[in-house]
């Protein structure tokens, strides 16, 4: 690998360019802070990748025991024990506040001629590369990298002035890159507010609002009996099959229903289910429109089947039910202290629905659907962006230990002096 490397970089093990790795002291711990305690890491202390003081417990120690047990600026503690998804993760130390070094997380503190950011920007860029879980030892449910294998992963090192460069083009880029981040994140936002925009504009009217029992020819709860997979029977759609005012047949079951209930629970086009309990109360009045892919299926108890007349747009019904008009009315009449949220029939019966000609229905409808069909569009273009976006911190890092982010200077040296140097410094440390 060292060929590969620029001119006047070395690589090394990490152990060569460390002076201190350790685990933490395993104290007794505080939930709240009490008077004399200090805070004390933990490792949801870093799981953001950076020291949050939200997240820590509280420890009494005597300040003559500061200086050995508390975190020093530029210390970097390291998760080496955690799930995948999580290990390996690190955080570096810049706060002006004594931060106890807990249990379960390794505090790394680099050679003074090493740059304590550069070096964690490339424990970043290794754990991006899958370095760490390549090394890691696994259990149930989580996985551990021992200090014998950190201290053996390869460092390429650069002269210390262009450590420094490095860290100041990273720093620039990343907070360049939070901006976009955050600017990025108001679309859905955005999107959902507009969403309900079109829907309130949909529901706002001259011709006043009645009762939805006006026109309904039919309301029924679902099958109580129980479905399964692999049944040769009927299938039944249930709540998770209620998607986004659509029916989807993922995780399909099926029943065994006689003849009388398979008639009077059989669906038709244009049919509305409705989800009518759940623990979720924002789950609860959800509701979706039977395409012809699902005609004749049947549904469960927890789903409330209602049939319009002749005089009431199903579409125009189906996407109201998700404006704040509607769904106020619902969540005011189902909330529950119970822990699970319900309405019923005669609730449903009695919600009150814009008084709107059929005609004027269908146009909303078409608009709305004009409308929406943009705003996924825009959606859909988000998603890329966003992956984009979240991938560029890896693609960053790469450039930056190619050598390829900043210009390198002649007078810069060479890192085989610096590494000589260290390690010379090291041997006389052991000697004493």
């Amino acid at each position: 690998m060292e060929n590969k490397l620029p001119k006047g970089w070395v690589e090394t093990n990490f152990e060569n360019i460390i002076s201190v790795m350790t685990n933490g002291r395993n104290f007794k711990q505080e939930d709240v802070f009490v008077e004399g305690y200090f805070p004390i890491s933990r490792i949801e202390t870093i799981s953001q990748e950076t020291i949050d003081l939200k997240k820590v417990k509280y420890v009494k120690i005597e300040k003559s025991d500061i200086e050995k047990y508390c975190l020093k600026i530029g210390d970097i503690l390291f998760s080496h024990i955690n799930s995948d998804k999580h290990l390996g993760k690190t955080a570096i130390y810049k706060q002006d506040v004594n931060l106890v070094h807990g249990i379960n997380l390794l505090l790394l503190r680099t050679e003074k001629k090493i740059s304590p950011d550069f070096t964690n920007f490339y424990l970043q860029y290794f754990r991006f590369r899958g370095g760490f879980l390549n090394i890691a030892q696994r259990a149930v449910n989580q996985s551990s990298i021992n200090q014998k294998k950190l201290s053996l992963i390869p460092f390429p090192l650069p002269p210390l002035a262009e450590q420094e460069r490095i860290v100041a083009k990273l720093d620039a880029l990343f907070a360049q890159h939070e901006a976009m981040k955050k600017a990025l994140g108001r679309i859905p936002q955005l999107l959902k507010d507009f969403r309900q925009q079109v829907l309130t504009k949909a529901v706002l009217n001259d011709y006043g609002y009645t009762k939805l029992k006006d026109f309904l020819i039919d309301i029924k709860y679902g099958t109580s009996k129980k479905s399964d997979y692999g049944i040769d029977g009927i299938p039944i759609l249930r709540i998770p099959n209620i998607d986004d005012g659509k029916i989807n047949s993922k995780d399909l079951k099926y029943s065994i229903l006689d003849k009388k209930e398979s008639d009077i629970l059989s669906l038709k086009i244009n049919d509305i289910l409705i989800i009518r309990s759940n623990g979720s109360i924002n789950l609860v009045g959800q509701s979706a429109i039977v395409s012809k892919d699902f005609e004749n299926y049947s549904y469960a108890g927890y789903l409330i089947r209602i049939r319009l007349s002749d005089k009431y747009n199903p579409a125009y019904l189906n996407y109201i039910f998700k404006s704040n008009f509607i769904r106020s009315q619902m969540i005011d009449t189902s909330r529950s202290t119970s822990g699970v949220n319900n309405i019923n029939s005669k609730e449903i019966q009695e919600l009150n629905v814009p008084l709107i000609p059929l005609k004027k229905q269908k146009e909303i409808v078409s608009r709305i659907e004009s409308l929406f069909t943009k705003a996924e569009s825009i959606e859909k273009r988000y998603q890329i962006l966003k992956e984009k976006i979240d991938n560029l911190p890896q693609a960053i890092l790469h450039k930056a230990f190619k050598g390829e982010l900043v210009p390198q200077l002649p007078t810069d040296g060479d890192a085989k002096d610096l590494l000589e140097e260290i390690l010379k410094l090291k041997k006389e440390v052991k000697k004493k």
